[in-house]
């Protein structure tokens, strides 16, 4: 393996040419540097100057700083025969703005230009490495190269020779560690988006934006994405890292203000961190969109703030460590990490540890430390609300059980209550049926010595047979106002079955009239039925009382001197018995209501009634698989029409 240490690490102090076995070394004559302020100095005053016997030697890489000055070196190569060849110069530093680079033929002539190499340069080669490297033919012998180097970053100077294949195993492995990293920072990145879709808290969203910032600055300064990411976009599109550093001052202090803003620490400290936050967007913003006569400037702003940046979260963490806060115990370890990358990339930069690919990479640690320390704190969270929201559903439970527990009780208390109003409404109801019972025994027997004295009266006192029918049809009337109670609370139980005869409606119906005009004379009463027998088979004794109802109504809203009409149509599936008055009628929005039991119609005031017989009308008819209905009369009186089918067959139970 051919091998070159060259300008930055090798430090012999004279040149050593010599074939080791396998291995042929190519030694370095050490270098000289002077430093340009203005940039005016010409490539030969240049070389002139760094050829003179006082120019200052450089025999290892240290960090100049932020410094706007450009920077001149001239490097001795004395290559022996073996050595000779193709060579690749990288520089070694992914963030250097440009690197111009010369050779020199002959002490004292012209500086020739070789190549260009840097950030904001077209790369010389489509070879895709983290670092900018160029092709160069060395010849046995001396050659003298002289380099120009002007950058907005830390002015580090690092140059090497590889053999194209060396470099390129070395890309690998570090390609592979970084695509660790990658997937590492994929999955926590994935989580945290996932979490943030399940909790719906902004802090999961800070942590992916932290993260994303993160990553894209290590991949950026140790030259993975331009390099092997986006090589395309890097030749036409300059990217800075210090915005992204920005983002991650944002993140940082967005973080921790929101794990911090706690009962036990001040508000004033989350204020800070939040002030923080606000300065680390402001950061970004000016790394962005500075110009690009300014980039020097807002580089080394950005970078003097973050040890500030660090000394404040210390000082704000530790506020919160004194007040006993949990969480600024992951908090103040994340910052120890981060000043430990800090320091690490300081000594790199004073040229206190070497530049190489372990010292570049080592203070990406620092951010994966506090990826994870992060991710930890966000897991934690989430479990604590996971805990939080359990308790809160147990003690909902407890408390529904609870409730349920006295709604339980309630119930239990209110159907005692109820069965026991129940029970005393059946009791109150058998008392109110053995009263009827006893009422209706003790009223017949003086009705029936009444009607049977009448009867007397008109078989011996033939002129007196009007008046005696007046009291016969007064004494069924009040039988049939006994039946009709009595048949009320049979029907309200549910315990009467119909007893179907056939009979004629028509002899019924002349039957249940002659009582009324008996009773009513004073109103008039026009029957038609048809000529020939309308055989019916139901229940006679409740249609009786039905049909009587309906007339009873009649003549109570009908006024002196008007006429009741009674009609009977046979149909094809039945027959319609309607009852007709020159009452006041009954208003539409009460025509259906008026067979609620109880129920009266609005213009019924100063007229005694229960709300009873439309009731009980309606529960026959129905008992026969029949039907009634009120509708408007002709002279705007009320006219209920009931319709009962020819024959009922078995015997129903009425109910309501």
């Amino acid at each position: 393996m051919l091998y070159f240490a060259l300008v930055t690490d090798a430090a012999q102090a004279e040149p050593v040419v010599g074939v080791a076995g396998d291995d042929v070394k190519v030694a370095l004559v050490p270098r000289t540097a002077l430093i340009d302020p203005d940039g005016s100095l010409a490539p030969a005053e240049a070389a002139d100057r760094l050829a003179a016997a006082d120019a200052k030697v450089e025999t290892r890489v240290f960090s100049r700083g932020y410094i706007p000055d450009t920077l001149w070196s001239r490097i001795v190569l004395d290559v022996a025969p073996e050595a000779a060849g193709r060579w690749y110069l990288s520089l070694e530093l992914p963030n250097f703005d440009r690197l111009q680079v010369f050779t020199v033929t002959a002490p004292g002539s012209e500086p020739v230009p070789f190549v260009v190499l840097g950030d904001r340069v077209p790369e010389p080669t489509d070879i895709r490495t983290r670092f900018h490297i160029a092709p160069i033919d060395l010849p046995p012998g001396r050659t003298v190269l002289l380099l120009r180097g002007q950058t907005g970053s830390t002015m580090t100077l690092d140059v090497k020779l590889r053999k194209l294949d060396a470099l390129l195993v070395e890309e690998q492995d570090f390609f592979a560690l970084q695509a660790f990293y990658l997937g590492i920072a994929a999955i926590f990145g994935l989580s945290a988006l996932g979490l943030f879709a399940y909790a719906r808290q902004s802090i999961y969203l800070v942590y992916v934006v932290g993260l994303t910032a993160h990553t894209l600055l290590w991949l950026l300064i140790n030259g993975t994405g331009p390099g092997h990411l986006w090589p395309t976009l890097a030749r036409t599109v300059h990217v800075d890292p210090h915005p992204f550093i920005g983002l991650t001052v944002y993140a940082t202090g967005a973080f921790a203000a929101n794990f911090l803003s706690t009962t036990r620490v001040p508000a004033s400290v989350c204020i800070a961190l939040r002030g923080m936050a606000a300065l680390g967007l402001l950061l970004a913003l000016v790394g962005a969109l500075v110009p690009e006569g300014y980039v020097y400037w807002s580089h080394a702003l950005v970078s003097t703030i973050i040890l500030p940046v660090l000394a404040v979260l210390f000082g704000l963490t530790g506020i919160g460590l004194y007040r006993g806060e949990p969480a600024a115990r992951p908090l103040m370890l994340t910052w120890l990490g981060l000043v430990g990358a800090v320091v690490f990339a300081l000594l790199r930069d004073l040229g206190v540890v070497p530049s190489n690919t372990f010292t570049l990479t080592g203070a990406q640690l620092g951010s994966v430390f506090e990826m994870v320390i992060f991710a930890y704190m966000l897991v934690a969270r989430l479990g604590q609300l996971q805990r939080e929201k359990e308790q809160i559903q147990r003690e909902a439970l407890a408390a529904a059980r609870e409730q349920e527990t006295i709604l339980a009780r309630r119930v239990a208390d209110r159907t005692a209550a109820l069965q026991a109003a129940v029970e005393r409404e059946r009791d109150a109801r058998r008392l109110q049926q053995q009263f009827v019972a006893m009422v209706s025994h003790e009223f017949r027997t003086p009705l029936a010595i009444i009607d049977g004295a009448a009867q007397n009266v008109a078989v011996k006192e033939a002129g007196s047979r009007g008046r005696v029918e007046k009291i016969r049809a007064a004494v069924r009337r009040l039988l049939r106002m006994i039946d009709t109670c009595l048949l009320d609370e049979r029907i309200e139980g549910g315990t009467i079955q119909l007893r179907s005869e056939r009979f004629d409606l028509r002899d019924l119906l002349d039957d249940a009239v002659e009582v009324f005009r008996a009773a009513a004379p004073d109103r008039a009463f026009d029957v038609r039925v048809p000529a020939v027998p309308v055989p019916v088979r139901a229940d006679p004794r409740l249609t009786e009382i039905a049909v009587g109802n309906l007339l009873e109504n009649a003549v109570k809203y009908s006024p002196q001197g008007s006429t009741v009409a009674v009609e009977v149509a046979p149909r094809a599936d039945g027959v319609e018995l309607a009852v007709t008055d020159e009452g006041p009628g009954v208003p539409a929005e009460d025509r259906e209501r008026v067979f609620e039991k109880y129920h009266r119609a609005g213009n019924t005031a100063g007229t005694a009634g229960a709300g009873l017989g439309l009731h009980l009308v309606r529960s026959i008819t129905d008992a026969h698989g029949g039907s009634v209905r009120c509708e408007a009369g002709a002279a705007e009186g009320g006219r209920f029409v009931i319709w009962l089918p020819y024959e009922v067959t078995g015997s129903r139970e009425l109910t309501e």
